[in-house]
């Protein structure tokens, strides 16, 4: 499946769409996208059947979605006026929330992205004043110059990496940490973060289908690798605990985890809550 439909990290935006459009789609949806099975295409959907975890995704999926909007809720609540969705990819966030009219919302990703996005788009409105630029965030003078306009431009704002830093080397992710904090306007930085997960079977699984998008950042605590160079965690949501506030469970797993977490339920869920999470930044 890596071969033919995963072939960079852009094509994962079609993957997660596709998840997006599938829970909106159920009776009992947490959320409405009605622009994410347009995005997604045909393609998406076929990586989510070839998918060996797609249950265990969704769920990932559903609550990373849930759980940030939220935080960027709790980010407005404190007097943001912009958020810099950095590989912004096919969110439908300015067009799926009750923004408030005056926010300025800024999508950054590669020019192709942003032009597929652009196109598919062009005749729905958005809840708030949306811009897109291209940018190749690897690109230290890019990235610099991207955030010195932006950072210029802002008065409180929220970056947002969902589904970025798990891509990221570790030196990668530090960098760009650091380079966000250093931006006196950049107040909040919200991210999705997974702990010990990816030592799992399961995890393994899943980077079979990533071959030529691999999953690299990698440290046994990300919250303290991050807060090290100046961060402070206003709110931290936990996976499991996001599920049981929406209603939705996490799949069973095959024997043995699933004998472990019958025998320890206790210390199993703190295990789960651990591995995967969304937190906001302060500073």
């Amino acid at each position: 499946m890596s071969e033919q439909l995963i072939n960079n990290v852009s094509d994962t935006a079609l993957w997660i769409a596709a998840y997006r459009a599938l829970e909106s789609e159920r009776p009992d949806a947490v959320f409405k996208d009605p622009l994410a099975r347009k995005l997604a295409t045909d393609r998406g959907f076929q990586m989510v059947e070839a998918t060996p975890i797609k249950d265990h995704m969704a769920f990932a999926m559903v609550t990373r979605t849930t759980g940030i909007d939220r935080l960027i809720n709790r980010a407005i609540e404190r007097g943001i006026d912009t958020v810099i969705n950095l590989g912004a990819g096919l969110d439908t966030r300015p067009y799926r929330m009750p923004l408030p009219v005056n926010l300025r919302w800024v999508e950054v990703d590669f020019p192709q992205m942003i032009d597929y996005k652009s196109k598919l788009l062009e005749n729905d409105k958005p809840a708030c004043h949306l811009q897109r630029l291209s940018a190749d965030l690897s690109n230290d003078t890019e990235r610099k110059a991207l955030f010195t306009q932006l950072g210029n431009e802002a008065k409180r704002a929220l970056l947002i990496t969902e589904g970025v830093v798990g891509y990221l080397s570790n030196e990668q992710a530090a960098q760009l940490s650091k380079a966000i904090f250093a931006v006196p306007t950049f107040h909040y930085w919200i991210m999705d973060y997974h702990g010990g997960l990816r030592r799992h079977r399961r995890a393994t699984d899943l980077k079979k289908i990533l071959t030529k998008a691999p999953l690299q950042f990698n440290v046994a605590d990300p919250i303290r690798y991050f807060t090290s160079h100046g961060w402070k965690v206003h709110d931290n949501i936990y996976l499991l605990d996001e599920g049981d506030r929406i209603g939705r469970k996490l799949p069973p797993f095959r024997f043995p985890l699933s004998l472990f977490i019958k025998l320890f339920p206790k210390k199993a869920r703190d295990i789960g809550n651990k591995t995967y999470g969304y937190v906001l930044f302060g500073k």
